[in-house]
């Protein structure tokens, strides 16, 4: 897909947790391994080092859990050291921690995580109460609770939102059909007389690294949960942007230097072969990613729909974007002799569903909140832009101002949605 947005899942704001910890901080080298003398946690950060050493989880990401490790092993000496009475609380957190980062680790990369050693499995029987500490000394601190790990539904959707930062990235910084087409534009007719480039030699190009974009989908593709409809697309975006992204910064320095004068453009031409196959492969990589991503909300869209009264707004609205994110699926579909009867078709399916909603934020007392009745009107809009690509390609005419025009309305459609939802409770799934 090559439009920014969708309708991205919540933004999580998860509490610093283990996982957390270990996969967000820098990447340094493990420090020497300082014991924290309490058999539980010893045994969980054992088992968590072991499993980062194992060949499943990958190189990229090794430092990272490493790091985490010892952050953890860190705060878990220093709350026993500012409070002692806080031990077997401590203890219980690193046997909770133990069980719920393994099955993680294991689903995500089939790692050596040995399980829960019999003490920490006691421990898990015998929760601490307020009693396990009478007759130590008063804390001089409160002891503070570690909030627990995330539940599996809420890594999941940590990572799909990892991945859909990722994806918006990609649409906004790296639009590699046009760019290609531009690349060719200026440069293949030169290439095939055999003629030297011009000074502007691949220049018109215009892509950057990829090296923020690698980095986001590394830190995405590592997170702890597994997300089926979109993993293996991931795994190959990532390839498909490793495998490119030298060619790219080999060709930008050289641009950028006075060697392509120099050589008579010949590393330029030479690079030619290599550029547009991975550029084209990127390119493929890069839309099934985002159709994946796209596809799997959808479905959650639509399970999200079917438990919802019929008549309630939040419904009513929920169904208003499904429909318009199909009719987006097929304008995508689009090409310069395409049939747009589909495409016509989703078209009407939106505006029927748009008017019910509006009829729906008409009716409501008190009334709907205005960025509610604002994504009716955006939303109108985008069917009327629609309908101009439309006839355009039937009257074989220039449909790219109409369907810029109604890109720029869907991408306006999304946040409205998410405005609505936002301010307006109603309109909220339960």
């Amino acid at each position: 897909m090559t439009i920014v947005g969708g309708v991205p899942g919540l933004r999580y704001g998860l509490a610093v947790a283990w996982l957390a910890v270990a996969l967000a901080t820098p990447t340094m080298a493990v420090t020497p391994v300082t014991p924290v003398n309490i058999e539980s946690c010893d045994a969980f950060l054992a088992a968590y080092v072991q499993c980062a050493a194992s060949p499943g989880v990958p190189e990229t990401v090794r430092p990272n859990i490493r790091q985490g490790i010892n952050t953890m092993r860190d705060s878990f000496r220093e709350a026993v050291a500012r409070n002692e009475a806080a031990r077997p609380i401590v203890a219980y957190q690193c046997a909770q921690a133990h069980e719920a980062v393994r099955k993680s680790m294991v689903d995500a990369f089939k790692c050596d995580f040995p399980v829960l050693p019999p003490a920490s499995q006691a421990l898990l029987q015998t929760p601490p109460t307020a009693t396990a500490t009478a007759g130590r000394a008063p804390a001089q601190t409160p002891v503070r609770a570690a909030p627990p790990p995330p539940s599996p539904e809420a890594q999941e959707q940590a990572k799909v939102n990892a991945y859909t930062e990722a994806q918006n990235h990609l649409v906004r910084s790296h639009p590699l059909e046009s760019q290609l087409a531009a690349y060719r534009r200026d440069n293949e007719r030169v290439l095939k007389l055999g003629t030297k480039l011009g000074a502007n030699a691949w220049y018109h190009f215009g892509i950057v690294d990829f090296d923020g974009v690698i980095e986001e989908l590394e830190k995405a593709t590592a997170l702890p949960s597994t997300v089926p409809e979109v993993d293996p697309q991931a795994a190959r975006l990532l390839a498909s942007l490793r495998e490119l992204n030298p060619t790219l910064k080999a060709l930008t320095r050289y641009q950028t230097t006075r060697e392509f004068k120099e050589d008579g453009y010949k590393f330029a031409r030479e690079q030619h072969l290599i550029l547009v196959p991975r550029v084209e492969a990127a390119a493929k990589a890069m839309d099934a990613y985002g159709t994946a991503l796209f596809d799997r909300e959808l479905a959650r869209d639509d399970r999200r729909a079917a438990a919802m009264p019929e008549d309630a707004p939040a419904r009513r609205l929920l169904i208003t974007s499904l429909t318009l994110r199909r009719a987006v699926q097929r304008f995508e579909a689009l090409g310069p002799k395409a049939d747009v009867g589909p495409f016509l078709a989703a078209l009407g399916e939106v505006s029927n569903a748009n008017r019910q909603l509006g009829t729906t934020f008409d009716t409501m007392s008190p009334k709907a909140n205005s960025s509610c009745t604002g994504y009716t009107d955006t939303v109108a809009s985008v069917i009327g832009h629609g309908r101009d690509v439309a006839r355009d390609i039937k009257t074989k005419g220039d449909p790219s101002q109409p369907a810029q025009l109604f890109n720029d309305s869907y991408n306006r459609s999304v946040r409205d949605f998410e405005s609505c939802q936002r301010y307006e409770s109603r309109a909220r799934p339960s």
